[in-house]
């Protein structure tokens, strides 16, 4: 299953509109996808039942039999391994090689990220959309939040004029509101997507504010908001992403802004001379 859905994530660009709504449905619940009939599926992405199966036949499967019967052989195999996992000794589960197996998985999502070529272009894309924006807003929900504000702490700190969305869901309207075409919204959005973000990157980009997105997928809902991308490979064997690669591709965008914007190491000696003034640190 998970080796289909890289297969769908690769060739999103390729689908036509409508089945473009069915890969995300697909990529977004695959989870549910052994439950659903054609017809509930067709009904739930918002598309007819003869464009999910020119989607099925276009990933080289015979209908959408087929094609449902991988999610359903993955289902029954997972659901094996939590019974596995969950009866087995507690030495079985937590001994050492917990960490080993966390820094394998983090270290393979860190080169995923910033191996892919696709990152490398929109890098070259976001520093002037940067460098032309009045303001930049950060965005992101729930844990996104935090990432978001990081990300806007660190760019504070080169000078430029970055602002964190953050506080309650009319707070986040209300901030939104003010932000115009003259400015840059960089957005955060890992799965579970949350729904709010999504929605206020909808209208942002009904009213034409330029849009960067940092997200799991090319197939995430708030994917047709940007006008530039960055995907992040945050898998992770347990119940939460693993988020190093988001790390490391901020620190990569950070360092690029530093040389890109003339005047930041100007500003960051300037600030770290009134930081020491005022006994900031031991």
């Amino acid at each position: 299953m998970h080796e289909l859905i890289e297969q769908i994530m690769k060739a999103q660009a390729g689908f036509p509109a409508a089945q473009r709504l069915v890969a995300a449905y697909v990529v977004n619940n695959s989870y549910r996808i052994p439950f659903l009939s054609i017809t509930a599926l067709a009904k739930n992405a918002g598309v007819s039942e003869t464009t999910v199966i020119k989607f099925c036949t276009q990933l080289g499967f015979d209908g959408f039999g087929e094609f449902k019967k991988v999610f359903s052989d993955s289902v029954h195999s997972e659901l094996v391994m939590y019974n596995k996992i969950s009866g087995g000794a507690a030495d079985d589960r937590f001994d050492g090689s917990v960490f080993s197996r966390v820094c394998e998985e983090a270290t393979a999502n860190v080169q995923a990220t910033l191996n892919n070529s696709l990152n490398a272009e929109s890098l070259d894309k976001l520093l002037p959309m940067m460098k032309r924006a009045r303001n930049i807003y950060m965005l992101g929900g729930r844990s996104s939040k935090f990432l978001a504000e990081y990300f806007a702490h660190t760019l504070q700190y080169l000078g430029l004029p970055v602002h964190a969305i953050s506080g309650g869901i009319g707070d986040y309207y209300d901030r939104t509101s003010l932000i115009t075409p003259d400015d840059l919204v960089i957005a955060i959005c890992f799965q579970r997507y949350t729904a709010l973000v999504v929605d206020l990157l909808r209208d942002l980009h009904g009213r034409g504010v330029p849009i960067a997105l940092i997200t799991d997928t090319g197939l995430s809902p708030a994917y047709p908001c940007a006008d530039v991308a960055f995907h992040c490979s945050v898998s992770s064997d347990g119940y939460f992403l693993c988020y190093a690669s988001y790390m490391a591709l901020t620190s990569v965008i950070c360092r690029a802004a530093s040389v890109y914007f003339e005047n930041a190491p100007a500003h960051i000696r300037e600030l770290e001379q009134k930081l020491l003034q005022f006994d900031i640190f031991i």
